[in-house]
């Protein structure tokens, strides 16, 4: 009875957000014809090129959680399988990106039941840390935003529920009750390796994959040449950061509310805090600057995708 109560509330949450960001990009979508824009295919290749190049933080936390943990993966074959296990993030439940990554590195120097741990572990504390980082950005730079407070409050409650689960005493825990390391008789050793240090190293590193996805929506404007977002350099430190909270507090959200990718619930936030930026280059014309912040999202969904597609196609022959 407990599992079909959490599966209806799912499905109830699931098509009442659907419904939601449904009916809000209708609200736009008749404004969108109206926008003229060109492809700039430098500053979209460059926005490819950040995305991809995102991702290789965390990949190599991923690699040194499982070092810490005692096994000995190489650095292109935990390149290869985080790649591809990216393609995962597109079925439901999640559960195939670990299967993926973890049945792809070679089981002579990783155990399975570890790199499974650690996919969890790399995960988590990149939702941590991106939500901690989408409160301070609010904090520091936009407080006066339309519905600030009320982000800076979502970003601490998620990063709270984040990083309470990969503390190291709870984590090996969790860890095992979710069935990781059910056949592994050394399970209990192995994990004893996770320290705050790992975690310390984790939130730096996936940090600087935070700042990448920043670059890659400031390139995805640029290449699309609807708005003058200007250099990073000449406007210094707030036009980063307004982009990497965009980034950021997008896919968290995403990765909360269980989404396949965070189809839709992604795009829909990104767009939401993009119009407020658009709308200050527009006379504050709000419909306007939502069609302009809908199309920088379904330009960057779609970087996003190819990127991770052909990411995938490279690696998946082993060099």
């Amino acid at each position: 009875m407990k599992k079909k109560l959490i599966t209806f509330f799912k499905v109830i949450i699931f098509v009442l957000v659907v419904v939601w960001v449904t009916w809000e990009l209708n609200k736009s979508w008749n404004k969108i014809g109206q926008i003229t824009w060109q492809a700039n295919y430098f500053w979209l290749s460059i926005s490819a090129l950040f995305y991809f190049i995102a991702y290789i933080p965390t990949s190599m936390f991923w690699r040194y959680s499982m070092w810490s943990l005692g096994q000995r993966p190489g650095i292109y074959e935990s390149l290869r399988a985080y790649y591809i296990g990216h393609l995962g993030k597109y079925v439901p439940g999640k559960a195939v990106v670990v299967v993926l990554r973890s049945g792809l590195l070679n089981r002579e120097r990783t155990s399975v039941s570890v790199a499974a741990a650690a996919v969890f572990l790399e995960t988590l504390t990149m939702m941590a840390s991106g939500a901690f980082l989408s409160a301070l950005i609010v904090i520091i730079w936009f407080r006066e935003m339309e519905n600030g407070f009320w982000i800076t409050l979502l970003a601490i409650g998620m990063a709270v529920c984040a990083v309470l689960p990969i503390l190291p005493p709870i984590f090996r825990r969790v860890a095992k009750r979710v069935g990781v390391g059910r056949n592994d008789n050394e399970i209990d050793q192995k994990l004893s390796g996770l320290s705050f240090r790992t975690l310390a190293v984790g939130w730096g590193l996936t940090i600087l994959t935070w700042l990448f996805l920043g670059l890659s929506l400031w390139g995805a404007i640029k290449g699309i040449g609807i708005a003058d977002v200007g250099s990073l350099f000449a406007n210094g430190c707030e036009l980063m950061a307004r982009f990497t909270l965009a980034a950021s507090f997008s896919v968290v959200l995403g990765f909360v509310l269980m989404m396949p990718g965070g189809i839709g619930v992604r795009d829909f936030v990104l767009a939401q805090v993009l119009t407020i930026y658009f709308a200050g280059k527009l006379d504050n014309d709000m419909t306007l600057a939502a069609s302009y912040a809908i199309v920088v999202a379904g330009v960057q969904r779609l970087i996003s995708i190819l990127v991770e597609l052909t990411a995938a196609a490279v690696m998946f022959k082993k060099w």
